[in-house]
């Protein structure tokens, strides 16, 4: 990706991006960072240590702080959002197997206190 040059160190500046026609109220600085057109981390900041290569054209800017957005890493998960099935628990009571949002079982009445 890189043609291993040496790059120049500088400033690195987002632009400020808004509606035109809606004044200046809604200018905001803003870089985000995409893997596979899903959007991971945002940078509230408008400048930054930059490098740029004036061989190749890489240009990159050094971000220490960012803001994640959405579910990543670890708590990443496949949310199927066609099922509506609540986890299960079993009564210690009866034994029977319940939905976990119930505070009775309603086959014995046992009250389950929550902590």
């Amino acid at each position: 990706m890189h043609c291993g040059k040496q790059m120049i160190k500088g400033v690195f500046k987002i632009e400020k991006r808004g509606i035109p026609t809606k004044g200046s109220s809604l200018i905001y600085p803003v870089s985000t960072f995409y893997s596979d057109n899903e959007m991971i981390c945002e940078v509230p900041v408008d400048t930054t240590i930059g490098y740029y290569c004036s061989e190749c054209g890489l240009l990159m800017g050094v971000f220490p702080l960012t803001h994640p957005t959405g579910f990543t890493g670890k708590y990443k998960a496949d949310f199927d959002d066609d099922i509506d099935v609540l986890p299960k628990k079993a009564c210690p009571e009866c034994g029977a197997e319940i939905d976990v949002d119930y505070p009775r079982c309603p086959f014995c009445g046992y009250i389950f206190e929550s902590i």
